[in-house]
């Protein structure tokens, strides 16, 4: 009998790159007032130009995806971290995000430094407006609460994942919350679940992992031992290869999707 579910954070219990794109609109609407920009022209010329700086950064092009932090979270992240590359991260944080606004706004024919810097400003605070988790999330994990522990592996800086839990009311749910950049290993490499499941103290066989990323999180979840149910929110293809235990469309179905496992 299974004794823990464990969590995926982004795109399974809270939007996370729609919301940004939410967010990316919301800012860009003061745009639209200072200069006539549509919003959604502007939002697509932020997401291409925040993802060529930031891949261009020396720091980030040497050391890839061990930074845990996509361009869009770039735009808001705090870059927490002692070690060195994080904290050149940190003081270059400014620059980077008034930069990506800047050339945005001049591809679509707008020079305009001063709203660069407005609209790198606001759109950190738009962003944590939208720390809401998706609608099934509370009326699923309110039962699950009395027959089972629950966690949360997540890839991603601490301060966004962090404020994530805090903003979104859901932290009060979990007895475990493992960050890959707080613990330094990333999903799905098996012992970032094993972190979670020592912090809940129950073993991989009793558990099961929820997630919407077949690479990070089935993968992850069976090379640790547990069962993988796979949220499929967008009923996207199944990829090859990567077969989970279930899978559901609605976090509406995992009460009955844990009692067929």
């Amino acid at each position: 009998m299974l004794k823990a579910v464990l969590f995926d954070l982004d795109d399974t219990l809270l939007p996370d790159e729609s919301a940004a794109n939410e967010a990316l609109v919301a800012t860009a609407a003061i745009a639209k007032a200072w200069h006539n920009i549509p919003p959604g022209d502007l939002k697509d010329s932020v997401r291409r130009v925040a993802r060529q700086l930031f891949r261009a950064n020396p720091i980030v092009a040497a050391h890839g995806n061990v930074f845990d932090i996509s361009s869009w979270e770039a735009l808001c992240s705090n870059f927490e971290g002692d070690d060195d590359e994080m904290k050149q991260l940190r003081d270059w944080a400014p620059t980077y995000r008034t930069e990506v606004w800047n050339q945005a706004l001049c591809e679509i024919g707008v020079c305009d430094p001063f709203l660069a810097e407005n609209l790198a400003a606001v759109y950190p605070l738009e962003r944590r407006n939208r720390y809401v988790p998706f609608p099934d999330v509370k009326p699923c994990l309110d039962p699950l609460t009395s027959n089972y522990k629950l966690g949360v592996v997540t890839n991603g800086p601490c301060d966004l994942q962090c404020a994530k839990m805090d903003a979104s009311g859901l932290k009060s749910y979990f007895g475990a919350v493992v960050i890959s950049r707080q613990v330094g290993i990333l999903k799905p490499d098996p012992r970032i679940f094993a972190l979670a499941l020592d912090e809940l103290g129950v073993s991989p066989q009793d558990s099961a992992f929820v997630g919407d990323t077949p690479k990070s999180d089935i993968v992850g979840a069976h090379a640790a031992g547990m069962k993988a149910i796979w949220l499929n929110r967008d009923n996207s293809p199944q990829p090859e290869g990567m077969i989970p235990d279930c899978t559901i469309r609605s976090l509406d179905e995992l009460q009955e999707a844990l009692a067929g496992l």
